[in-house]
């Protein structure tokens, strides 16, 4: 079994924040998995820095730094309702949409299955502004810096109500 020098421990750690790890518990437990990881897989008289690198490899898709940035999120996202941004658009559309839709409905029970043209009138026109402005936010394209970007998270907590947090 191998053992960790100090001298490689500091390594690993000057290595995890010049790669984006700034969190300091966060990189103290990625020091300690990593650790671990060598001591199991490298034999003696290995070569540590290229058995470093190919265990550090499992621990992100593309670079380290996304695991800085998950945490960021999960520790923002602590005690806060988390919504995909498809989510929030449909609790968005029955929100706006919800009240003119019953409006329609409870005219049609009063009149035993019948909607005047008023109603539908008024349903129509006082939602469509609404529901056109929901519709122009969800459709703008990444490339027109939308409002809410395509794979973003929406957190709704207590202060501030709605953050959206861009991946």
């Amino acid at each position: 079994m191998y053992q960790i020098s100090d001298q490689e421990v500091d390594y690993i750690l000057d290595d995890l924040l010049a790669r984006g790890i700034e969190t300091e518990s966060l990189r103290y437990a990625l020091l300690d998995h990593v650790c671990v990881m060598i001591e199991e897989g490298l034999c003696e008289g290995g070569d540590f820095v290229l058995f470093y690198h190919s265990a550090l490899r499992a621990f992100y898709k593309e670079e380290l730094r996304e695991i800085e940035r998950e945490t960021t999120f999960l520790m923002q996202a602590r005690g806060r309702l988390v919504l995909s941004r498809g989510l929030f658009f449909l609790l968005l559309f029955v929100l706006v949409g919800g009240p003119f839709v019953g409006y329609v409905i409870a005219s049609m029970l009063r009149s035993g299955g019948i909607v005047s043209f008023q109603v539908w009138a008024a349903a129509v026109v006082y939602s469509a502004f609404p529901l056109l402005v929901l519709c122009v936010l969800y459709l703008t394209p990444d490339r027109l810096d939308p409002l809410i970007p395509q794979r973003s998270k929406v957190l709704l907590g207590v202060h501030p109500f709605i953050k959206i947090v861009s991946k």
